[in-house]
């Protein structure tokens, strides 16, 4: 008796062991699934520049709004922790408009490999000083940039990716127009050592772009499992069209980056789709009456 409890202890000890050796997090998990109806943040911390319109939102309902008003990086922030999950892998879709003057760039999405110092972030939508969304930033803090519409000529070897899918025209996706438009993205960041990083945006439910083989994860530069942390809007740069020289401080004329219907998690969010429903009802209807059955025998 003594001996087989012994053995049963072991094996309660054993399994505990390996409970808590689990990757954290390793499920398929919702971080955040928000619409801001409740007048807050949800699970997202918030800096100065941020704040819940009452209204303005999808439908006309309540949702973040970042204010622009000058250049740089303080005050920009709304993001999220993301060390406890433990994961290179995340789906981000959210709802997107840009309203007033938007002379300038953002980051838009940017994934911390470590916030302090900075190493294997992915900036997502990076070009500080374009008018649109125009492609990702990877390796190291964003020392090589790929465009949603193919290579670089300038890249260097340790830059170069494979596109599956290319944007059309000059690639770049414009939030601009003060109507709502769909964004969503899936990021990879490779494992360490390996260029096996990934991304895919969609733009409106059409797959926009689709980059493989990316070297987003350089061994020796990040000592983290996973990403730390995510930001939206973070650092915007004032672009002067009479000169076409991007400055890193200063004011800018102010415009509106506004946000609703945020998703963040490790898997693709329930029920979403990569293709954009009908928005209108088809523009004809069927008035054919059904046939009249024949051959029937009534007794």
């Amino acid at each position: 008796m003594f001996m087989m409890k012994s053995i049963i202890k072991m094996h309660v000890a054993v399994f505990l062991t390996g409970l808590f050796l689990l990757p954290v997090q390793s499920h398929a998990t919702t971080i955040v699934n928000h619409n801001f109806n409740d007048g807050t943040f949800g699970p997202l911390y918030h800096e100065s520049f941020w704040s819940v319109q009452s209204s303005g939102g999808v439908g006309n309902t309540p949702a973040g709004r970042l204010t622009i008003s000058q250049a740089g990086t303080p005050g920009k922030n709304m993001g999220i922790n993301l060390a406890s999950y433990a994961s290179n892998e995340f789906w981000i879709e959210l709802d997107v408009k840009i309203e007033g003057s938007f002379i300038g760039g953002s980051k838009f999405i940017k994934f911390f490999g470590d916030v302090m110092p900075s190493k294997n972030n992915m900036t997502v939508g990076v070009s500080p000083d374009s008018l649109t969304n125009t492609g990702v930033g990877y390796n190291g803090d964003s020392l090589c940039a790929n465009s949603w519409n193919g290579p670089s000529p300038y890249l260097p070897a340790s830059c170069l990716s494979q596109w599956e899918v290319k944007a059309p025209g000059n690639g770049g996706i414009d939030l601009r127009g003060g109507t709502w438009k769909h964004y969503k993205v899936w990021v990879k960041r490779a494992t360490p050592g390996t260029t096996n990083g990934e991304i895919k945006v969609w733009w409106n439910g059409t797959l926009w772009s689709h980059i493989k083989n990316m070297n987003s994860n350089p061994s020796g530069v990040d000592p983290t499992p996973g990403f730390d942390s995510v930001v939206f809007g973070s650092y915007t740069r004032e672009y002067r069209a009479e000169t076409g020289v991007g400055f890193l401080t200063g004011t800018t004329p102010t415009y509106y980056i506004w946000m609703d219907n945020l998703y963040i998690g490790t898997t693709e969010k329930s029920g979403g789709s990569t293709t954009q429903p009908p928005t209108t009802p088809p523009t004809t209807t069927d008035t054919t009456p059904p046939a009249v059955p024949t051959g029937l025998l009534v007794k």
